[in-house]
């Protein structure tokens, strides 16, 4: 049934995702043909979204990981181009999730795992928000209300993926930085695309 649901969920992401680079195409200041075409976004939304398919399965939470993650798609590619994320889009993102995650408290009489993502979502942009203040130009205002989406994804499930998202994105954002020291292209690594990264592994290893 999960192999059934990873394909369906694929496919919906392939539509969502040539949806979602239409955004990225409007957003970016100077789009280029590939981080702008409908394909990039599409594979990329079809492969997240398939994954998830598979791991979460017949579950409420797959469709609100699925608008978070639709939407984490052009923030990557805008953030990796232009280093800034958008709060046209992650404004959104953090009210549909919080949407999402309440309608599945109120259908289940439960509110453990909301309260939970709440408070976890407040820790994760409380902690961002003391690195934007501590570290000049290392953290900007997107990070932390990106870090809030990613504290109430994760906190949803529990403090360990909150604690493996966050841990997974430094470990990204430090390899990227070696990286591009290395090839001397860059003084500076969008910390945006990580945060989605660590955010979608946890999302999936947690099913």
């Amino acid at each position: 049934m999960n192999a059934w649901l990873a394909a369906i969920s694929g496919g919906a992401g392939f539509v969502l995702g040539a949806a979602g680079s239409l955004l990225t195409k409007r957003l970016l200041r100077e789009p280029t043909r590939i981080v702008s075409s409908l394909w990039l976004g599409a594979i990329i939304t079809a492969l997240v979204l398939a994954v998830l398919g598979w791991s979460v399965g017949q579950r409420g939470e797959l469709a609100v990981y699925a608008f978070v993650l639709t939407l984490g798609v052009p923030l990557a590619i805008i953030d990796w181009v232009e280093h800034r994320l958008p709060r046209i889009v992650v404004v959104p993102q953090l009210l549909g999730g919080a949407s999402g995650l309440f309608c599945l408290c109120v259908a289940r009489s439960d509110s453990a795992p909301g309260l939970r993502a709440v408070w976890a979502m407040l820790a994760a942009a409380g902690f961002y928000l003391l690195l934007a203040v501590l570290v000049e130009g290392g953290v900007g205002s997107g990070d932390v209300v990106l870090a809030a989406v990613v504290g109430l994804m994760t906190g949803w499930s529990g403090w360990a993926e909150l604690a493996g998202a966050l841990a997974l994105a430094s470990f990204l954002a430090l390899v990227l930085l070696l990286v591009s020291r290395e090839g001397v292209r860059r003084t500076a690594v969008p910390f945006g695309p990580c945060l989605l990264a660590g955010m979608t592994t946890m999302l999936a290893v947690a099913g």
